[in-house]
């Protein structure tokens, strides 16, 4: 999210930049436009990274088989941004940049972009709050098919990743 949030800072910028530019030099601006063809990611299945607390509690054929079983199940319900909301909000982007540069600035239009901006934005919070719902669930069904052992393991480990953190 955080990534998310510099880019359109950025874009914000460079927009302020050529408004900046194309009022001191007094010339009449024209309304840019920009095509923005962005991809769907695809989720990752089976263990995440060697180091992955999973790949340290020494797991038989059936516990790693129950794990990918697990990770397939949930990793198929990841929220990705959908191909037409990323479209969205980088024509957004760019309605930003025209408004800015233009020499009459619209509040309605103004107001209505930053409303479909949050519209969307609200979409993803919901859908990552319904992920984080269903990691929890994963977190659990994984630790069901733990031995004791791993299960003590498993959580001395992760007291260690999050002092790491």
């Amino acid at each position: 999210m955080r990534t998310i949030a510099r880019v359109v800072t950025l874009a914000a910028f460079s927009s302020m930049s050529m408004g900046a530019f194309a009022a001191a030099t007094a010339q009449p601006t024209a309304v840019m436009t920009e095509t923005v063809v962005v991809q769907e990611q695809t989720p990752v299945y089976g263990l995440v990274s060697p180091r992955s607390i999973l790949s340290q509690l020494n797991l038989n054929t059936q516990q790693k088989a129950l794990v990918q079983k697990i990770d397939h199940q949930y990793a198929s319900q990841r929220p990705l941004m959908s191909n037409e909301n990323r479209q969205t909000l980088a024509n957004l982007r760019q309605e930003r940049k025209n408004l800015v540069v233009s020499k009459q600035f619209d509040d309605a239009k103004a107001k209505n972009m930053i409303a479909q901006e949050q519209h969307i934005w609200a979409q993803q919070q919901q859908a990552r709050a319904d992920y984080d719902f269903l990691q929890l669930k994963r977190e659990h069904d994984i630790y069901q098919i733990l031995t004791p052992k791993q299960q003590q393991q498993y959580w001395r480990l992760r007291q260690q990743q999050k002092l790491m953190r």
